[in-house]
């Protein structure tokens, strides 16, 4: 009986020494990974007539490893985001491009752009917004 409970008491020391040395990842968070060159775009008035406008968000992976854009969606579908699939090294930039759609749409608007980043084991998310004032077609 002497020698189980030895056993039992190597075992459960083993178990516990090997927790202790498995060591969980560094969590990442955005600001010390992606710095975008601006999060918010005002694109001003728009003529409806003109159609689509585009902006470019412009980020810079300021870590210290690899980023990769995992997605990137709009609130609608007259907001059409566009970015990256390849990762992104630290020091260098990506460029999310967002295309809205403004034909048929007169008056303010006001889109978020959710977009999740993954850095090494975490993922975390960061929302751009694009604004502006669309002014209607004039009919003649």
């Amino acid at each position: 009986m002497k020698r189980i409970s030895l056993m039992l008491i190597a075992v459960i020391a083993c178990f516990i020494s090997v927790q202790a040395q498995t060591s969980t990842p560094t969590q990442i968070k955005a600001g010390d990974t992606i710095k975008f060159n601006e999060r918010t775009h005002n694109f001003g008035n728009i003529q409806e007539a003109d159609g689509d406008v585009t902006c470019d968000f412009i980020f810079t992976n300021i870590g210290t490893e690899p980023i990769s854009i995992v997605k990137a969606t709009s609130t609608c579908g007259c907001t059409a985001p566009t970015y990256p699939k390849a990762p992104i090294a630290p020091g260098e930039q990506g460029t999310i491009s967002v295309t809205y759609h403004a034909k048929g749409r007169p008056g303010q608007f006001t889109k978020n752009i959710t977009v999740t980043v993954l850095a090494g084991e975490s993922t975390f998310t960061q929302i751009l917004q694009i604004r502006g004032v669309v002014i209607p077609e004039v009919k003649k």
